[in-house]
């Protein structure tokens, strides 16, 4: 037992010490806090509970509550033999700094951290997946098969459903919307199934180049929401080209960022959410040659309805970028068809794993507990000192 004793004797010494050598070597200076307003609420409190207490004593001293000096015990001590404000506040010294380690624990609860960016690399197997959604015109102002729903509306919930059924999959995923031009919603590929619904579901359902504000009346009718129409100039119409030549990019850059031949990566994917009554088709074509040479499986989750489309050429369109898809070792999936995304899903599934790096960027580190530290020695000093101080003095 005196061994066990002396031994966490010993380990205590080392944790102050190595405690004692991180404060000193610790810039308060560059210390930021990111939960001030949680803290101060805290204080506040505290400050309050402080002060009532401290008019509860004043109370009972004007009342004649003081200890010893009541006039019924018996023992009443005269104003000669009373301790006088000096005496008062050496004995109350111990506890007034206790207001240090309080002021620790309130800095602590701030959440005090150091800003600064940490790279931590690790490799993972998985399968790597650019997706693309629809949000022409067509998709936000025409109705589903005749229903209340919006192509958009039904476009965005199979994809919501496609992402539960791959969650915990690994999948790497990049999220880009597109009408006549890209736009990014998740620009590269991330690792994160919870975050990435979130963006997905947050997403747009319709770019257009019409301004509706201040036209409250139109949206009673219009098959969309307002808040999921995004006013962008020159958007509208349905192409596809540039979109792709972005996700090729996307994937040529993430070969390039792992060591890899953008032409003999495996285990990558492209899944296009559309109508498919697109107005490029031929220069379509050329970037599906692109998407082939680099054994990347494009995927279409296939809106199968024609209505709210304006061109009879993007409607000529639809079969033949059906049979393009599956020309290049792809597929499509009518989401009409209750088992599509089933199917979807078990072809992505059958994609061939590849091993990658991931980077994982801190950009905080916590320092709560140097306070955490400073409140505990503060204590360990503070209390034996107020216990001592109360015997020597007991009358």
């Amino acid at each position: 037992m005196k061994f066990l004793f002396d031994f966490n004797l010993e380990e205590i010494k080392i944790i102050i010490q190595e405690g004692w050598r991180d404060l000193a070597n610790t810039d308060f200076y560059q210390m930021k806090f990111s939960e001030t307003e949680l803290a101060f609420k805290v204080g506040v409190v505290l400050f309050f509970l402080i002060l009532l207490k401290m008019v509860w004593i004043l109370i009972g001293r004007w009342l004649g509550w003081e200890n010893y000096s009541r006039k019924d015990s018996g023992h009443f001590i005269s104003e000669k033999n009373e301790r006088h404000f000096i005496a008062r506040f050496l004995l109350a010294i111990p506890t007034l700094v206790l207001i240090l380690p309080l002021l620790a624990v309130l800095f602590a609860i701030a959440s005090p951290y150091f800003p600064t960016t940490k790279e931590e690399k690790k490799y993972i197997e998985t399968r790597t997946r650019v997706e693309l959604r629809d949000v022409s015109g067509s998709m936000g102002g025409g109705r589903f098969k005749n229903t209340k729903k919006s192509k958009a509306e039904v476009a965005m919930e199979a994809h919501l459903k496609f992402l539960e059924m791959r969650r915990g999959k690994n999948d790497r995923t990049a999220f880009w919307l597109f009408s006549d031009n890209p736009y990014p919603v998740q620009e590269n590929f991330i690792v994160d199934d919870e975050l990435y619904y979130l963006k997905v579901y947050d997403a747009p359902w319709e770019l257009g180049s019409v301004n509706y504000n201040g036209t409250e009346d139109l949206w009673t009718t219009y098959p969309i929401p307002y808040d999921r129409y995004l006013y962008v100039p020159g958007q509208g119409g349905t192409q596809l080209s540039a979109t792709l030549g972005v996700a090729i990019r996307i994937f040529d850059a993430d070969a390039k960022k792992q060591k890899l031949s953008p032409y003999s990566n495996t285990g990558r994917a492209i899944l296009i959410i559309t109508d498919a009554a697109i107005a490029d088709f031929d220069e379509t074509k050329t970037d599906f040659e692109e998407l082939s040479k680099r054994k990347i499986r494009p995927y279409i989750i296939f809106i199968d309805d024609s209505n709210g489309e304006d061109s009879e050429n993007q409607l000529s369109n639809i079969p033949d970028l059906l049979k393009e898809v599956v020309s290049r070792g792809g597929k499509f999936f009518p989401v009409s068809d209750e088992d599509a995304l089933n199917r979807a899903y078990q072809e992505i599934d059958k994609l061939e794993k590849t091993r990658v790096e991931i980077v994982k960027k801190s950009f905080k580190i916590p320092a709560f507990q140097k306070f955490i530290f400073m409140a505990i020695i503060a204590l360990i000093i503070i209390i034996p000192v107020g216990l001592l101080t109360k015997l020597l003095n007991y009358p």
